[in-house]
């Protein structure tokens, strides 16, 4: 696999200067949360993070069992589940991205120009990431067996952490953009 770039954390200052000046800190307290799609937004990403976090452990586990281990039928079972998690993360994600390209993105340049250059950033993050999806596709549809060996567990390791980078990056750049017109504008 090769390397895919991993969003840029923070923002760059040129994008920063046209998001809306609401802190972080101050989200949860604003009068909107309980009620805007910012929390939504926050409770989703949580979700996406966590099963891309459970799907880089489980594949940790598999590493640190011995050579004679990867074989048996319990580790072959829960590669199986292993691969089945991924398939979900995989369904999951592509949802999330394609709501978010299909409808998010376009409201937003639309509603608030001034946002579009941040919004470009975020379409360009969903296709690098596009990218790695495609990996890790690849990976969900071969059999079991093929964790089995060690270079196959550290190859879909190393995809892992990549996911988690770029979802990491992603995801707190999107909420720096998106959460603060949702407590504004509603």
């Amino acid at each position: 696999m090769s390397i895919i770039a991993i969003p840029s954390v923070p923002l760059p200052a040129t994008v920063r200067q046209s998001l809306l000046p609401l802190d972080r800190e101050q989200w949860r307290e604003h009068e909107h949360f309980l009620t805007s799609d910012a929390r939504a937004l926050l409770r989703n990403h949580g979700a996406l993070k966590r099963q891309a976090r459970q799907y880089h452990g489980a594949l940790t586990h598999l590493l640190n069992l011995r050579d004679q281990d990867l074989g048996t039928g319990e580790t072959q079972e829960l590669a199986r589940v292993i691969q089945q998690h991924l398939q979900g993360l995989l369904r999951n994600l592509h949802s999330h991205h394609g709501f978010e390209d299909s409808s998010v993105f376009p409201a937003f340049k639309l509603q608030h120009p001034r946002l579009s250059a941040a919004i470009e950033l975020m379409e360009q993050d969903h296709q690098a990431l596009d990218q790695l999806l495609e990996v890790l596709h690849l990976r969900s549809q071969q059999s079991a067996q093929a964790l089995r060996l060690r270079s196959e567990v550290e190859s879909a390791r190393l995809e892992a952490d990549h996911l988690e980078q770029m979802l990491h990056g992603h995801m707190q750049n999107e909420e720096e953009i998106l959460v603060p017109v949702y407590l504004t504008y509603g």
